[in-house]
């Protein structure tokens, strides 16, 4: 039976979306399935630009230091697209703007998968994070369809599918990286995309829902322009000096247009969003919580990979006597001396706490686990929530989440300890995925479900986007450190230059799960605070 619909609310009359009320819990699954394997492209995308940058750049000799800008644009393009086209998903139909999203990051990924031009290859990648929105407009598409009892579980299905793409993305990109050229990546992203565009296409009915209003074109180019300005700055800004007036610049232009954005929104008759929803005490605090466990979730993984490709132990000194050795044959270059002579007054300080594991061994060996228990519990915290409310969850999420972060702090030497704690910490994704996406349903009119759900998800990307930037600069700070203790001459000399920057010291890692603690524990706190969800979820039913 449907949720009970809280006292004192009273419920509207059930506007006619198309939704499927007769369907059987099989019918609604698959119907769920096929959504999802079409917005599924999002973490393949995500994926394999990690695993294949460096072997790209190769290709690309003259990209030089605009290698990461494979990873920005995208981000970028998505974090603008989201709100514009979850609007228009609320005006046009939210069916034929998830086609048409993947369909345009088909022919990005085409483009990159043939090209020999790096500009065509950045255009390709822009193209590529077109696909973004559908992964929010796909939760509306949901909402419109699906009978209204099983709303709030088939959300949490949606969230939790995000677990096929984290299991599957670095099994197929590391088979496909280690047989074939990088350009497979792009062209299995091809396949993916035809595949499963055509399920969609045949087997999801379109919404019937529409929201006739104008498009308000100043607005979108506020709210679009006033991002993209914000997540330059926060995806480049590490490298670019976070401080530094040009810097800057960007951050405060940023901030500027998005001001204007919300004066702009308050005058016109039909806003892109109602300014209400921009400072409910529904809404506000989701986009809050959004950004926070994006940012650890990305944060985590990021740092997490970062650790288990790095030497350790054994590994880690063998390196360490490398770069000693190495400087000591340069400095005996220079001065014509024998090496061997050099060699005892060359080492290099710093503990290296790396794993040792292949690309591969850390999908199976540690992130397998994690992504398998969200998978479970983002339908179980959909389907409780029905019973429960969205708050309990939720606060289970972030205190597992803090819980997480507080114990990779003491224990990230070895992996067992660390998967076992993955295991916590996919507890806390999947608590958060089964619950973000339903308090949005619960909190917004149905015909703002698409704009609502762009907006969380940008704000998402700005945490994840952040949270790297803060991982490159933490980096950057604990380098390994050549020492140099000869007679006469005893320098201390950081190695922050090459590939020697990608090998940060124990210390590195202890303050990026210090950050992550921190940052949880502030969600925590405020989720505690979230009255608004307190009683049985509805699946939208207020509205």
């Amino acid at each position: 039976m449907a949720a009970a619909v809280p006292a004192g609310v009273t419920e509207p009359a059930e506007v006619d979306t198309g939704r499927l009320e007769g369907a059987s819990r099989l019918h609604v699954v698959l119907l769920v399935l096929a959504i999802v394997a079409s917005t599924e492209i999002v973490p393949f995308q995500t994926a394999f630009i990690g695993l294949a940058a460096q072997k790209i750049g190769a290709s690309f000799p003259a990209a030089g230091s605009q290698l990461p800008w494979l990873a920005t644009i995208y981000t970028l393009v998505g974090g603008v697209a989201v709100p514009v086209i979850g609007k228009l998903s609320d005006v046009i139909g939210k069916k034929k703007l998830i086609a048409a999203c993947v369909a345009v990051s088909l022919v990005g990924s085409v483009l990159d998968a043939v090209t020999a031009s790096w500009t065509i290859m950045l255009v390709g990648r822009a193209l590529q994070g077109v696909a973004f929105p559908a992964m929010f407009i796909s939760f509306g598409l949901i909402r419109d369809l699906v009978p209204r009892r099983m709303v709030n579980m088939a959300i949490g299905i949606a969230g939790g599918g995000t677990g096929l793409g984290a299991i599957l993305g670095p099994l197929a990109g590391g088979y496909l990286t280690d047989h074939f050229s990088w350009r497979s990546l792009f062209w299995f992203c091809a396949i993916w995309i035809v595949a499963s565009l055509t399920l969609l296409l045949v087997f999801v009915p379109e919404t019937k829902l529409r929201h006739r209003v104008k498009l308000d074109l100043p607005g979108a180019g506020l709210l679009g322009a006033g991002i993209a300005l914000v997540m330059i700055y926060v995806s480049r800004g590490s490298g670019w000096g976070w401080g530094r007036p040009v810097t800057l610049v960007w951050l405060i232009a940023g901030l500027v247009l998005l001001a204007l954005f919300y004066l702009w929104e308050l005058r016109v008759p039909e806003p892109i969003m109602n300014p209400a929803l921009l400072r409910s005490s529904r809404f506000l605090p989701i986009l809050g919580i959004g950004f926070v466990a994006n940012a650890i979730v990305n944060g985590a993984s990021y740092t997490l990979g970062y650790l288990a490709e790095t030497p350790g132990g054994a590994a880690g000194d063998a390196v360490k006597t490398q770069i000693a050795n190495g400087a000591a044959a340069a400095a005996a270059k220079q001065y014509h001396l024998p090496a061997k002579d050099l060699e005892p007054y060359f080492s290099v300080i710093g503990k290296l706490p790396g794993l040792n594991l292949t690309l591969l061994q850390f999908t199976v060996q540690l992130t397998l686990g994690l992504a398998i228990v969200y998978v479970i519990f983002s339908p179980l915290a959909g389907g409780l929530s029905t019973r429960i409310g969205l708050q309990k969850p939720l606060v289970a999420g972030m205190f597992c989440f803090t819980l997480s972060c507080l114990l990779l702090i003491f224990f990230h030497y070895g992996v067992l300890e660390i998967a076992l704690i993955l295991l916590i910490l996919g507890i806390a994704v999947g608590l958060f995925l089964g619950t973000s996406a339903n308090m949005v349903v619960e909190a917004v009119p149905q015909e703002q479900q698409g704009v609502s759900s762009g907006m969380v998800g940008s704000v998402g990307n700005f945490g994840a986007a952040f949270a790297t930037s803060i991982i490159a600069s933490v980096v950057a700070a604990h380098p390994l450190i050549l020492h140099v203790n000869a007679p006469g001459h005893i320098t201390n000399t950081p190695l922050n230059t090459g590939a020697l920057a990608n090998l940060p010291t124990d210390g590195a890692y202890t303050e990026m799960f210090v950050i992550f603690t921190v940052a949880a524990a502030a969600a925590l706190i405020l989720s505690l605070f979230m009255r608004h969800y307190r009683h049985p979820a509805t699946g939208g039913t207020r509205y």
